[in-house]
């Protein structure tokens, strides 16, 4: 009796595991499909093509960008003499993890420079300036 009561769960367990492999079957073949996608906008109703080199970043003028420009190659100046300080020392994994970071941020700052986004610049100078300086006064 014990050994059919067991053959028949073994029986059981089979036959909900057919179960489940026809559904996925099913599902799979296309049965369950999504909905048709909806009708497009006729040509008229459509916003004109934005040109290529538009920004989603601020106007500013070219004052404001000359700041922003100094103000940038400062942060950036600043931060590679603490980063000098740093790199001399001996540092823990997560403290060269950080520095890792700022000297990431100091190159795509410098790249933000070249193609003139200076207020990407600044912001990712400033970004490494201030983890520079929180490195420098963990590691005194």
């Amino acid at each position: 009796m014990l050994r059919s009561a067991v053959g028949g769960s073994k029986k059981a367990a089979a036959t909900g595991l057919l179960c489940v492999l026809i559904f996925l079957a099913v599902i799979m073949s296309g049965c369950a499909t999504s909905p048709p996608p909806a009708p497009q906008e006729p040509e008229s109703a459509k916003e004109p093509p934005s040109s290529p080199s538009r920004k989603l970043s601020p106007e500013v003028g070219r004052a404001e960008e000359e700041q922003l420009r100094q103000a940038a190659e400062t942060k950036i100046e600043g931060t590679e003499q603490v980063v000098k300080k740093i790199g001399k020392k001996t540092l823990a994994k997560d403290q060269q993890e950080m520095l890792s970071t700022i000297r990431s941020f100091l190159s795509k700052s410098k790249e933000a420079l070249s193609t003139k986004d200076f207020s990407k610049a600044y912001n990712l100078a400033n970004k490494a300036f201030i983890l520079a300086q929180e490195l420098s006064g963990t590691i005194r």
